[in-house]
């Protein structure tokens, strides 16, 4: 084992041990928490039972579809968009926003289509998880070395060939971080499903042990979830190594001169007419009682626009995101900056980081809603769960990268420590912070949402699962559209502010 490895052990049993004291001493109630050594013995009389392991095996299965759904058609449509620059372009903030959209929302309208079975649960999978690797695939591929490119047109290799044999295996490492994402996300979207809307899987298991006030089970049932996803983890990370020790490093990004305005305006609207007309047949095939048509989706968002209680539930969904932007960017960035500046620091929490950030946070609601309870301070730290992570580790990663001689001048200036961080070291990593608070924006919003679905009675995020609850159509279309709404204007200032930041 690695000095890094010995220090992630070393932390992990020094939580583990005093979380059990904390418990074992009576600072925290046992009707908020219990000590591990509890939930291990109650997780061991669960793995003796069958009716846990099929529920484990359902939601596995699950995953696994949805991952290698992602995969496949993540790849294919990274290659096509990188052909298409203009209409890459044009989809680059509905990607940024990707992540902001409760996809919770489709799931009434996935039962009508596929029935009451687990093909909704692995589509939602599917559509949290593709994303990941459409990006991780096209940054791969806007790397690999033009020679390459130019071998395949010299032995005339049609386009998919290329694709097949020269580019993805060339942009393999890229490829690869995509994965690992989307895995993560799979897992999210299958036991997020699960936990809110189904009625079988392990995520249905967690909310049904936390509904019925089994604290035992639940908190067992989060143990195992935490070691099978830290499992997966080290996996994915030494097959990652893997990779990317055949594969090489790739070539740099490639510098391609933006879409004109014009270019990517036709090209968006071209990716709204294909949305309204997709939105069209499908209503046709469903009806009104699934999927609310857009002429009416849209009549009622003008009534709710002009409702005072409508701006009620936005007004609290825009103070929960403000304060959860505010602890995901300040301590995100304070944490990445502290924890980049010693290579055994970093080493030692970047895996434990991706790990927390790999693992479902829906199904951590629970142990939110008993340590800190019902209300705005619940919706802000479920917020700050999902957008504090990727900040640390894009600061983190800033501040490794960054150009070895600004720390020598400090030193050689006699620069304090404090002086050093705020003159030299933030101003440098600025343009990779730009870049954090816009990843950040997006998942912290989705995080907001997400926990206003659950025992919240205020905010957009309420509106959308009451719409769930009474079949409301009109009201859960109106909203997810205003939410996709507000997440592309932002995302477009964001993007705006990330190139100008990047081009200082």
């Amino acid at each position: 084992m690695t000095r890094a490895g010995v220090f992630r052990t070393l932390i992990v049993l020094g939580f583990f041990i005093a979380l059990e004291a904390i418990c074992r001493f009576g600072w925290v109630g046992r009707n908020q928490l219990i000590p591990p050594t509890t939930m291990a013995e109650e997780l061991w009389k669960l793995a003796g039972k069958h009716d846990f392991w099929h529920q484990v095996g359902s939601s596995a299965r699950s995953i696994v579809v949805a991952f290698l759904l992602s995969m496949v058609v993540g790849c294919g449509v990274a290659v096509i968009l990188h052909g298409l620059p203009r209409v890459r372009s044009a989809l680059e903030p509905l990607i940024a926003s990707y992540y902001a959209l409760p996809f919770f929302v489709l799931y009434p309208l996935l039962i009508v289509l596929f029935g009451m079975n687990d093909t909704p649960i692995v589509i939602i999978g599917f559509l949290y998880g593709v994303m990941a690797v459409i990006v991780g695939t096209m940054s791969g591929l806007d790397r690999v070395p033009n020679v390459l490119r130019r071998t395949g047109r010299v032995g005339r290799l049609s386009p998919w060939q290329q694709a097949v044999h020269i580019q993805l295996p060339a942009a393999a490492p890229h490829v690869f971080t995509g994965a690992k994402l989307a895995l993560g996300y799979s897992i999210t979207g299958v036991l997020g499903s699960e936990f809110i809307l189904s009625t079988s899987g392990f995520g249905y298991t967690i909310s049904f042990a936390y509904n019925n006030f089994e604290d035992k089970k639940m908190y067992a049932l989060l143990l195992f979830l935490i070691l099978a996803v830290a499992l997966l983890t080290v996996l994915m990370y030494r097959l990652q190594q893997s990779v990317q020790h055949r594969s090489g490093q790739v070539g740099r990004e490639e510098e391609s001169r933006p879409a004109s305005l014009g270019a990517r305006a036709l090209a968006g609207l071209a990716v709204i007419a294909v949305i309204l007309a997709g939105w069209l047949a499908v209503h046709a095939k469903v009806g009104d009682e699934a999927l609310a048509d857009p002429w009416a989706t849209f009549a009622h968002l003008w009534q709710l626009l002009q409702s005072g209680i409508f701006w009620e539930h936005a007004a609290e969904t825009g103070k929960a995101l403000g304060l959860a932007l505010l602890v995901s960017c300040f301590a995100g960035t304070v944490l990445g900056v502290l924890l980049g500046l010693g290579p055994t620091a970093s080493a030692v929490s970047e895996p434990l980081l991706v790990t927390l950030y790999s693992l479902p946070k829906v199904t951590l609601y629970p142990v939110v809603l008993l340590l800190v309870g019902v209300g705005l301070g619940a919706k802000v730290v479920f917020g700050a769960m999902y957008g504090m992570i990727p900040m640390t580790l894009i600061a983190m990663t800033a501040v490794r990268s960054m150009n070895p001689t600004l720390r020598r001048t400090a030193r050689v200036l006699r620069l304090s420590h404090w002086q050093a961080i705020t003159r030299v070291m933030l101003p440098a990593t600025l343009p990779e912070i730009v870049t954090g608070i816009r990843v950040s924006f997006s998942i912290t919003l989705l995080g907001v949402m997400i926990g206003e679905m659950f025992a919240s009675s205020r905010g957009l995020g309420f509106m959308i699962m009451n719409g769930i609850n009474v079949n409301d159509t009109s009201t859960m279309m109106a909203v997810t559209i205003l939410v996709a709404v507000f997440a592309v204007s932002v995302n477009m200032a964001l993007i705006a502010w990330d190139r100008a930041a990047h081009r200082k």
